[in-house]
């Protein structure tokens, strides 16, 4: 069912990640108190989509299609969990990051939700049953090839169109992104929770998969709950959707605060691409509508 009330996010003790090996708040201490880690090259460069928009080439139109499109994902039982997410394919469906759905412990979360970040937002059900869900394994392991969910809404999000996925051009090392997360944890910028946040970075490495997913190596910056984050980059002029962030180094570890971009120290992000597996479960999915 469509719920057009606010949600009360303060009730989630921890966001969903493989981001972290201790999750924090999901409401974040003062300014003051905010553990100023970024894993990738420098300073944060995380910001309001409104702000950071136009300075990535977002005009209007776009900076309202990603509105429309993405936002929160979170379950409510038997613990809470929150990430990010984006429709997928069509506006019945959104791709995320499995850990989401999943305690350590394997059982399934329910009482799942998507709430979009439009300037009138709307929060919809979401059926993860194995009829209405598709995981990337039965019990996926955060951070890995198959920690990824595409999850039917309870009715469709009206008016909302997903971005393109494109799969017939393959990401490629320099690919441009534009990382979109609903709201990560200890940014260095303080990003009101109805704005999506949204970086600048590239695509480092496109290495060759011996999974059923493809996935690619990134600088952009990642922390707590920016699992599931949409990673948009402009294909023959049109904004396309190639990936979802999934895993990044211990964003919390001050020795990597700043650190050039290096993968065997950690200091990197890694996003699953939305062809190959993705594309495949995404269309079974909703072929089955």
């Amino acid at each position: 069912m469509r719920a057009v009330i606010p949600f009360i996010f303060a009730l989630f003790a921890t966001p969903a990640a493989a981001l972290a090996p201790a999750a924090p708040p999901v409401v974040p201490p003062s300014a003051q108190s905010l553990i100023r880690v970024n894993v990738i090259d420098g300073a944060d460069g995380r910001d309001s989509l409104v702000r950071l928009g136009p300075s990535l080439g977002l005009d209007d139109a776009d900076i309202a299609h990603i509105r429309a499109v993405s936002g929160y994902v979170g379950c409510l039982s038997p613990s809470p969990s929150v990430g990010s997410a984006a429709l997928f394919l069509d506006n019945q469906h959104i791709l995320t990051a499995a850990h989401v759905f999943f305690e350590p412990s394997g059982q399934r979360r329910w009482k799942c939700f998507f709430k979009n970040q439009a300037a009138d937002p709307v929060m919809i059900d979401l059926l993860v049953d194995d009829a209405n869900a598709r995981f990337g394994a039965r019990k996926p392991k955060p951070g890995s090839n198959n920690d990824y969910a595409i999850v039917r809404l309870a009715e469709p999000l009206v008016g909302a169109v997903p971005f393109p996925v494109k799969a017939d051009i393959p990401v490629q090392a320099g690919e441009k992104l534009i990382v979109v997360t609903a709201h990560p944890a200890d940014m260095v910028r303080e990003v009101d929770r109805g704005m999506p946040v949204v970086q600048g970075c590239t695509v480092r490495r496109k290495p060759v998969s011996t999974e059923k997913t493809s996935f690619f190596r990134t600088d952009c910056d990642a922390t707590g709950a920016s699992s599931g984050g949409m990673n948009l980059a402009r294909i023959n002029g049109t904004l396309a959707f190639r990936g979802i962030t999934i895993t990044t180094g211990p964003w919390r570890d001050p020795a990597l605060m700043g650190a050039p971009y290096n993968e065997k120290g950690g200091s990197v992000t890694t996003a699953l691409g939305t062809d190959a597996a993705i594309l495949a479960a995404g269309r079974s999915l909703a072929g089955d509508s």
